[in-house]
């Protein structure tokens, strides 16, 4: 068994390593935790340790400075690094100093990990010539259990005694990051990550019965100890309400959360992390900055909504492709379902159908809001419909906002994709191998498809557009440059002058030489 080090000042990060995978199936042990690399050191330094699992920024020592400590040991464990931002320079380093694999904190999941630990297993265990003995193992004594240190929210170390008690666990995500992130630079650490785990800890109850944590820049992670038995549901979402309000009252980010039921021990952990992401994932229902909490009566479930997304998924296919005849299918056969229904079931099958296409939608990195101008609480607008008849109606129209507005972001995006095609002929006209199949290729299109495409968009075919594109660029440079009629012809992708020359004449109307004459 491999005794295993992890090195991480976020508590919530080192929880999700131990719970993540069964590590004693992989032949590994945690041995201990430590919140900066001197901790880490001190361990190693009277415990044996066969890999070290760290993150790069930590207080008092750094995951650099640990690296350059290990590799002076006579016997340097194993080392993965661990971040939270994808930064080049520290990969770099990190490598140098005898670090043999790297993974990114928001690509943490159980199959990355396996597969890593796997990686590590093959080509450092494996391969090392000088092992330590088997009896210099058994003579030293590992510690059967090790108290989790932390430097948690209000700075309060977080003990095993934590997991003796019940607790929730809460994730949080900023709603459409990708542009809120646009505000914060490169640096995310200091620019988002640090401010916002600041704010938390300016509330008083976030800062005595929680801690958080960020599991990636978009995303952060609180466990809330309970210790109010009978107001502990009312009392977390309200703390949970406040961290979004603060958030966005002074950083202008309108952040979800999603709430788990109770859990207790630390192998309960993982169970909680993923049922507050199912919890969170059924925020389309509610609007943007909600709190999905497990109590709230007459919500559809996480599983509730799977099941029906498989029931009806010929149905959300037929919608996102806009397959009129499938749909007209589809729909007589969900309707005559719902009919046999009471309204109240009829209204949740509704209500999970809309989630997942949400679900769908967010697969093609669209955005159900993006629908409508105003807000939308499905939960509200479903209920007020007080008839199956009238239920059919809005679920009509809905399926028809659907397909309208996926026929109109599939014209944007092929749009796109012809600006794309574009820019990368501009980029590649002199190379003489520039073909419809290399740009096809590039913008990810069948070779045909993209050939009438491009054809309906700029009205002639692309080897004419190649061509007056060649033709305009040689002109530029005969105005602007001394360079020999030879040199341009093959600065525009034209190896043999004499096949540039005819096709100049053909589209000026005049040779090469005239034309600069």
């Amino acid at each position: 068994m491999r005794n295993v080090l992890i090195v991480d000042d976020d508590t919530i990060v080192r929880i999700t390593l131990r719970s993540l995978i069964n590590w004693e199936e992989m032949g590994y042990h945690i041995a201990a935790d430590a919140i900066h690399g001197q901790q880490a050191l001190e361990y190693i330094r009277s415990h044996p340790v066969d890999l070290v699992i760290t993150d790069m920024k930590m207080p008092v020592m750094d995951g650099i400075g640990l690296l350059e400590e290990l590799s002076r040991l006579k016997h340097m464990p194993a080392v993965l690094v661990l971040s939270g931002y994808d930064d080049f320079k520290l990969v770099r380093d990190a490598f140098r100093l005898g670090a043999c694999d790297y993974m990114l904190k928001a690509g943490l999941t159980e199959e990355t990990l396996i597969s890593m630990l796997k990686r590590v297993d093959e080509e450092v265990f494996q391969n090392r010539v000088q092992e330590v003995k088997e009896e210099e193992i058994s003579a030293i004594k590992i510690p059967d259990s090790v108290v989790l240190a932390d430097m948690a929210v209000g700075k309060r170390p977080l003990e095993e005694s934590f997991f003796q008690q019940e607790y929730l666990v809460v994730q949080f995500e900023i709603e459409d990051f990708h542009k809120a992130s646009a505000r914060f630079g490169e640096d995310f650490e200091e620019e988002l990550i640090k401010p916002m785990l600041e704010l938390a800890g300016q509330i008083p109850r976030v800062a005595s019965r929680c801690i958080l944590g960020a599991a990636a820049p978009s995303r952060y992670v609180m466990l809330y100890r309970i210790t109010d038995p009978q107001q502990y549901k009312e009392n977390s979402v309200s703390a949970c309400r406040q961290l979004c309000n603060v958030w966005k009252h002074f950083m202008n980010l309108s952040v979800s959360a999603g709430i788990s039921s109770p859990g207790k021990g630390a192998g309960d952990f993982l169970d909680r992390f993923e049922e507050a992401g199912e919890r969170l994932r059924l925020k389309c229902l509610k609007g943007k900055g909600k709190i999905c909490d497990p109590w709230e009566k007459a919500v559809v479930s996480f599983e509730e909504v799977r099941q029906t997304g498989q029931e009806y998924k010929r149905l959300i296919k037929g919608l996102m492709v806009g397959d009129e005849l499938a749909m007209g299918l589809e729909k007589k056969q969900l309707f005559s379902k719902l009919y046999k229904m009471e309204l109240k079931e009829a209204e949740r099958v509704c209500l999970c159908i809309v989630c997942s296409i949400a679900w769908q939608l967010s697969d093609n990195h669209d955005d159900i809001s993006a629908l409508f101008v105003e807000e939308v609480n499905y939960y509200e607008k479903i209920g007020r419909l007080e008839e199956m008849r009238s239920l059919e109606l809005w679920l009509n129209n809905f399926f028809r906002w659907i397909m309208d507005y996926n026929a109109h972001q599939t014209d944007r995006r092929q749009a796109d994709m012809m600006i794309r095609a574009k820019r990368f002929i501009m980029d590649n006209y002199a190379n003489p191998e520039l073909t419809l199949k290399s740009v096809a290729d590039f913008v990810g299109l069948n070779e045909k498809y993209f050939s009438t495409r491009f054809t309906k968009e700029e009205g002639l075919t692309f080897s004419n557009y190649l061509t007056e594109t060649r033709i305009r660029k040689a002109r530029e440079l005969m105005e602007t440059t001394d360079l020999k009629i030879y040199e341009i012809s093959q600065s525009v992708g034209y190896n043999s002058v004499e096949h540039f020359t005819r096709v100049f004449k053909k589209q000026c109307g005049i040779s090469p030489g005239g034309y600069r004459k």
